[in-house]
């Protein structure tokens, strides 16, 4: 009995050997493993940029490659550089933000192992051009559409309409939308600049006149054959005795003994379409025209 007590024991101690032994031989192999997947590079994403204005960021990404072969994203783990600050600073993440004209290397590193670098560079604002630069005088209720092109370090020239900050310096007679939109509030002057990142383009002068006449050429009864056409001109006389041409602003309308006698354009442009006649008037901003006579004949 103490026989079998003995022989019971010996499995039990040799089973629980074996079991030691094989747990040792899984944690070894697991040991293993994890020491031999090692990162041995990191590649940074876009490995080359464009120029970057200052006041902007542009992000950067990075990728690490391991010893099996094996890739991950390590954006957010690395550690970003650049080697030259006073140009432009990096985040954590990898958000690169223009500081100052000039050049700067981006890289990324971790664990001792640091990617090849991105140059990066910054360029400032020179100069801002606004258009138009000249304007017409422009009637009360009129709005006038600006953009502004930025003239950077590197020469280069891009659309930053969107980007200035417009201003007016009477808006009481012109009032500018953030996108550079102008509209004539009252009679009078008023200058309009754009600014961004401390630079300020040349003043535009934008002047304002309340309608006090409008006059529609050819003034005198005309004869038009049906389907054949003629160019009419609205001139309006302003406040300060100046006049412009105001054709493509006023609002052309008819009225005639029956419908179809007449049709005319937005610029002004008559046609006949039945015989009869028609009075023809232009109004802008609730000024009319006397009226004008047209007769209409077969042709």
């Amino acid at each position: 009995m103490k026989s079998k007590k003995l022989r019971f024991l010996g499995f039990l101690l040799i089973a629980v050997l074996i079991a030691v032994l094989t747990m040792s031989v899984v944690s070894c192999t697991t040991k293993t493993t994890t020491m031999t997947k090692a990162l041995i590079s990191i590649s940074v994403t876009p490995s080359s940029t464009g120029s970057l204005a200052v006041g902007t960021a542009a992000s950067f990404s990075a990728v690490g490659t391991y010893s099996d072969n094996s890739t991950a994203d390590i954006t957010n783990q690395a550690t970003w550089t650049s080697d030259n600050t006073a140009a432009a600073t990096l985040s954590p993440g990898g958000t690169a933000t223009a500081v100052a004209a000039g050049t700067a290397n981006v890289t990324a590193s971790l664990s001792g192992i640091t990617s090849p670098s991105v140059k990066l560079t910054v360029i400032s604002l020179s100069s801002i051009s606004v258009t138009p630069a000249a304007l017409p005088i422009l009637t009360v209720g009129a709005t006038q559409q600006f953009s502004a092109a930025g003239t950077y370090s590197d020469g280069s020239i891009v659309n930053i309409t969107s980007q200035v900050n417009w201003a007016s310096d009477n808006s009481a007679t012109v009032a500018i939308t953030s996108n550079g939109l102008a509209t004539v509030a009252s009679a009078g002057t008023a200058n309009i600049t754009a600014t961004l990142n401390g630079v300020t383009s040349a003043k535009v002068l934008l002047t304002a006149e309340t309608i006090v006449s409008i006059d529609v050429q050819p003034a005198v009864p005309a004869k038009l054959s049906v389907r054949s056409s003629q160019r009419l001109s609205a001139t309006a006389k302003f406040t300060d005795g100046s006049t412009g041409d105001v054709s493509s602003l006023v609002n052309w309308t008819w009225t005639g003994s029956s419908s179809g006698i007449v049709s005319i354009g937005p610029t002004g442009v008559i046609t006949g379409g039945a015989v009869g006649t028609a009075n023809i008037t232009a109004t802008l901003n609730g000024v009319s025209s006397p009226a004008v006579l047209f007769t209409v004949v077969t042709p």
